[in-house]
């Protein structure tokens, strides 16, 4: 897929940003970007990537803007300067994960610009950004998706449309419930199974191959054998993606005792200064809660 004449900007030029940014500019993409680091800009400028000044300059040139932002508070600062900057015609693609009422307040405050507003959070890691390998859960308007489908063909593998508002911000909050979880599912069946006598290695393999296997054990199956917790996503920011769901199911009413639990787990490997490991650390959790094997 090819990007040559597209005029981009992208706003949080961050861990997933940065490899983002990469694709777009391997497609021949005219990309610009701002980002309060000016040290992640001038990583990129080798590579072709134009430092602007702030959100306003982006808009002024850019076609189609994007944006990674770590939080519902970053995503309502980006939207209030992009407000009154917005043009008819363009068209504003929003990568993070936030909450639907936060993502719901921007698409008012840019409601009167004329462009679009596309919610597309991502689902994968670092590395699956840069192999254009994301899956991406997308809506907003169906005009606007269409316009964009080579962008976000350049982002992701696949492009789940899931309705014309905020649905894309739900799905993506449903999935990370399952991905935070998994971790702490996998380490209590390993830790059954070592009290038994059940080697590592044995154990991932039996999971791999078993009904249970899934792409992200597979993708997590050699560093649950090796035990090298060198992040792709880390711990903290699956914490911060709990945090989240467990504030908007408090306040729709949906309860979540398993999102809680997992989000008991990783507060106590944020309280050992693990917080930047690899978000599956969790599966060693009943190495913390149990004595020596006496077999």
């Amino acid at each position: 897929m090819t990007l040559q004449g597209w005029k981009l900007g992208w706003i949080g030029v961050g861990r997933m940003g940065t490899p983002l940014c990469r694709r777009l500019l391997e497609a021949g993409a005219d990309l610009a970007a701002t980002d309060p680091d000016q040290g992640r800009l001038a990583a990129l400028a080798p590579e072709g990537l134009r430092a602007m000044p702030g959100v306003g300059a982006l808009a002024a040139e850019g076609d189609v803007l994007l944006s990674m932002v770590p939080d519902d508070a970053a995503l309502l600062a980006v939207a209030g300067e992009l407000a009154s900057a917005l043009r008819p015609g363009q068209a504003w693609i929003d990568l993070s994960t936030v909450s639907p009422a936060a993502s719901a307040r921007v698409a008012a405050m840019v409601a009167g610009s004329g462009a679009g507003y596309l919610r597309c959070p991502v689902s994968g890691s670092t590395a699956t950004a840069a192999a254009g390998a994301l899956t991406i859960f997308a809506s907003g308007p169906e005009a606007t998706l269409d316009r964009c489908a080579p962008v976000l063909a350049v982002l992701g593998k696949e492009v789940l449309r899931c309705g014309p508002a905020e649905e894309a911000r739900a799905v993506k909050l449903m999935v990370n419930l399952v991905v935070a979880l998994t971790p702490v599912l996998i380490g209590e069946a390993m830790g059954f199974g070592e009290r038994l006598g059940l080697g590592r290695e044995a154990m991932v393999e039996a999971l791999s191959r078993s009904v249970v296997a899934s792409p992200l054990l597979a993708y997590k199956a050699a560093m649950l054998t090796a035990r090298d917790w060198t992040p792709a996503a880390d711990l903290d920011l699956i914490a911060k993606d709990l945090d989240l769901a467990l504030a908007v199911g408090q306040r729709e009413g949906a309860p979540l005792p398993l999102a809680a639990l997992a989000r008991q787990f990783a507060a106590a490997f944020q309280g050992s200064g693990e917080g930047g490991l690899d978000f599956f650390r969790l599966a060693t959790w009943p190495e913390r809660m149990l004595a020596p094997n006496p077999r």
